[in-house]
């Protein structure tokens, strides 16, 4: 069996590097850092979620719950976005701040195909990029990255298959190929893997 990691230790990690740690190495909290009655808090997944299972002293006994370590809650048509202590079994609001809205600053085509990819894909890491508020501006620069990989896709497309001047049934299928090798390798390295930095 593997050494639980300290909190402190746990605390240090990224988002990403936390969802890797294995299941018996996921923390527990000592009981001298321990508020509000509680007797005990441990790091568990649950359906694949990491939270905490906390168990708080009550004067007819004890109380065992779960509790997401980060969850979101709409406010004013606003989602804001709270992390657990465990040392407390308290929820304190992430104050990072927001990203431009797609309203703000639009996104092109490539951007908006990543986004639905990840959403059906990687919830989950959707949903860690959403608590750090840079989902959007993840997927504008897999927009940036992929406009600019297509431009070069058709120059390179362009100079090995030079495109026909006068028929104009042989221009239109050359356009048709080239875009057809053009988004389909753009879509395939650049657009459908999941990235969650810009």
């Amino acid at each position: 069996m593997n050494e639980r990691m300290s909190y402190e230790n746990w605390n240090k990690l990224t988002i990403e590097e936390q969802q890797n740690v294995p299941e018996d190495c996921l923390p527990e909290i000592p009981q001298e850092m321990l508020m509000n009655s509680l007797t005990s808090a441990v790091c568990r997944r649950m359906d694949g979620v990491i939270g905490w299972e906390t168990t708080q002293r009550l004067p007819n006994g004890s109380n065992t719950r779960w509790f997401p370590a980060y969850k979101q809650k709409e406010i004013a048509g606003m989602m804001f976005w709270y992390r657990f202590d465990p040392t407390s079994a308290t929820y304190s609001m992430n104050l990072t701040e927001s990203e431009p809205t797609l309203d703000e600053e639009p996104m092109g085509m490539y951007g908006m195909r990543w986004m639905d990819f990840m959403e059906q894909q990687h919830p989950d890491l959707v949903e860690l990029m959403q608590f750090r508020n840079n989902y959007l501006t993840v997927a504008r620069s897999v927009d940036r990255s992929a406009q600019a990989y297509r431009e070069l896709l058709d120059e390179q497309y362009a100079q090995m298959n030079p495109r026909p001047t006068e028929d104009y049934e042989e221009i239109r299928k050359w356009e048709e190929t080239r875009r057809f090798y053009t988004d389909g390798t753009v879509m395939r390295e650049r657009v459908l893997i999941p990235v969650t930095t810009p």
